[in-house]
């Protein structure tokens, strides 16, 4: 992984969910981790990115910020499997 894309690790990346089917697939993914995620809606609203309810609550058209609580290793494994919900 690039020096950029660590420095993207600690401090939130942007995923986009704009369809059912990529909320459905995210959520999976989510859920098969034992640590806690969240996604960040505008400036103040946290969203449990296990919860497929929370996630269809927000408006999926617009970038969400991805933060992930768990060591840089879980993280890197994590966003592997995420990588074609991530844009710049």
């Amino acid at each position: 992984m690039s020096e950029g894309t660590e420095r993207e690790l600690n401090m939130g990346v942007k995923v986009l969910l704009d369809s059912v089917d990529k909320v459905k697939d995210f959520i999976d993914i989510t859920r098969s981790v034992s640590y806690d995620i969240d996604l960040i809606s505008g400036r103040n609203t946290y969203l449990d990115a296990k919860s497929l309810l929370g996630v269809l609550s927000c408006d999926c058209t617009k970038p969400l910020t991805l933060d992930i609580h768990a060591e840089q290793e879980e993280r890197r494994e994590l966003m592997e499997r995420l990588e074609e919900y991530v844009v710049a």
